[in-house]
């Protein structure tokens, strides 16, 4: 392995562990602010994904789907992290 070579997989990793951090910590915000407009800008989540696809064989139900949510907070997560890991890769 040379030395000089980026580890893509940790970043990716760092990533997916800044995004699921970023919205643990959106879901806490939820809860503890007051209502209002900050709270309502910080925890205000995008949504897509695919819709559930449902396969019922009888005796065996095959579920599929896929759905990503995404908040301020966790997007200033992933900056953080984006920006951290500039001086590893």
């Amino acid at each position: 392995m040379a030395l000089n070579k980026p580890n893509w997989w940790i970043f990716l990793l760092a990533i997916i562990i800044g995004f699921v951090s970023g919205s643990l910590v959106s879901q806490l915000l939820e809860m503890v602010l007051p209502t209002g407009v900050v709270r309502d800008f910080l925890t205000y989540s995008v949504n897509f994904g695919i819709k559930t696809v449902e396969l019922n064989f009888g005796m065996i139900k095959i579920i599929f789907g896929l759905s990503f949510s995404f908040t301020i907070i966790s997007l200033l997560f992933v900056a953080g992290v984006v920006y951290y890991f500039k001086w590893w890769l």
